[in-house]
C-alpha cells in the first residue's frame, strides 16, 4: 500500500519555527514544525562531535555555563527522517538560515524536499515597504499577508547537490565563522567584524551594551547585505578580546555587557 509521507515544515531557531508554525494555525494547518538547533554561521563545523562545538564556545563566546550551548541531535534526525516530507524555510541572506540550509540538504543526501524561499522578500509594514533579510524579522500574520506560502516548491536536485558541495567546503575550511557574501555563505576569520567594533567605538566611556546595539545596527541596516551573521553575544567576546590586545580600553567586573564600560584609546602625545 502506497503511504504518502507526512509533510513537515522546518526552520531554523525556535522563535522562527514558532512563527511559522502561528501563521500556519492562522491558515488552519496543523503540520508539525520542527527548530534546528545549532548556529553553524558560529563555530567549528567540521565536525559532529557537539564537545568541539561547545569547548570552542567557552573559549570564545564567554559561554559560561556548557548547557548553555546545548545541540540536541534529535532536532536533525526527526526533520530527516525517511518516512517524512521536509518544508525547509529560509532566508539566505541570514548567514545561520543559509548554514543552516546547507547542512540540512547535506544531510537529506539528495531525497526530496521542499522550500520556503523568502531571500529579497518585500513586505509591507505600518512604515511602508520593508524588504526581509532574515525570517526572524516576520511576524505569523506578515508571514501569512506577505504570500510566503505560494512561495513552496521542490528543491531540484541541481539546487541539492550544490547545496551539499558548499556545504562540504565550508566543512573543510571550518573557519570560525561564515558569513554572506554576493548571495553565498563565506567562511570568514574570528575577528571579522572586529574593525565595525572599533569604528563604532567612542572616545569618551560608555557601557559596552551601547557600543554593541551602534555596531549591530550598522550591521543590520546599513551594510549590503544585511545581518552579517552575527550577534550580540559574539561582539561582546570580541569587544573583550579587543580590550585584552589593547585596541580597545573595557573595564568592569561584569559578568555582563552593561557590567563593563568601553572606549577608544586616548591618543598619546610623543612628546
Amino acid at each position: 500500500m502506497f503511504v504518502v509521507a507526512e509533510a513537515i515544515h522546518v526552520a531554523w531557531g525556535v522563535s522562527r519555527a514558532e512563527a511559522i508554525r502561528d501563521a500556519l494555525r492562522l491558515r488552519g494547518c496543523k503540520a508539525r514544525v520542527i527548530a534546528l538547533p545549532s548556529c553553524l554561521s558560529v563555530g567549528p563545523i567540521d565536525s559532529s562531535d557537539p564537545d568541539a562545538r561547545r569547548g570552542w564556545a567557552r573559549e570564545n563566546l564567554r559561554d559560561d555555563d556548557p548547557s548553555d550551548y546545548c545541540e540536541p541531535e534529535a532536532p536533525w534526525t526527526e526533520a530527516t527522517a525517511p518516512d517524512v516530507h521536509p518544508v525547509f524555510w529560509v532566508c539566505l541572506s541570514d548567514a545561520a538560515e543559509h548554514a543552516s540550509f546547507l547542512a540540512f540538504a547535506s544531510r537529506m543526501a539528495g531525497r526530496p524536499f521542499d522550500i520556503v524561499d523568502a531571500t529579497a522578500l518585500d513586505i509591507t509594514t505600518v512604515g511602508g515597504i520593508s524588504p526581509i533579510w532574515s525570517l526572524g524579522l516576520l511576524r505569523p500574520e506578515e508571514i501569512v499577508a506577505s504570500g510566503l506560502f505560494a512561495k513552496r516548491r521542490p528543491v531540484t536536485p541541481a539546487e541539492s547537490e550544490a547545496a551539499s558541495a558548499a556545504w562540504s567546503q565550508l566543512q573543510r575550511e571550518n573557519a570560525p565563522l561564515r558569513v554572506v557574501r554576493d548571495g553565498q555563505l563565506v567562511s570568514a576569520p574570528l575577528e571579522h567584524f572586529d574593525p565595525v567594533l572599533t569604528k563604532h567605538a567612542t572616545p569618551d566611556w560608555e557601557l559596552v551594551v551601547k557600543l554593541i546595539g551602534r555596531a549591530l545596527h550598522h550591521l543590520n541596516t546599513e551594510v549590503d547585505p544585511p545581518g552579517q551573521g552575527t550577534g550580540a553575544e559574539f561582539l561582546f567576546a570580541r569587544v573583550l578580546a579587543l580590550g585584552v590586545a589593547g585596541i580597545l580600553e573595557v573595564k568592569g567586573s561584569g559578568p555582563g555587557m552593561r557590567e563593563f564600560e568601553v572606549r577608544r584609546p586616548a591618543i598619546r602625545s610623543s612628546s
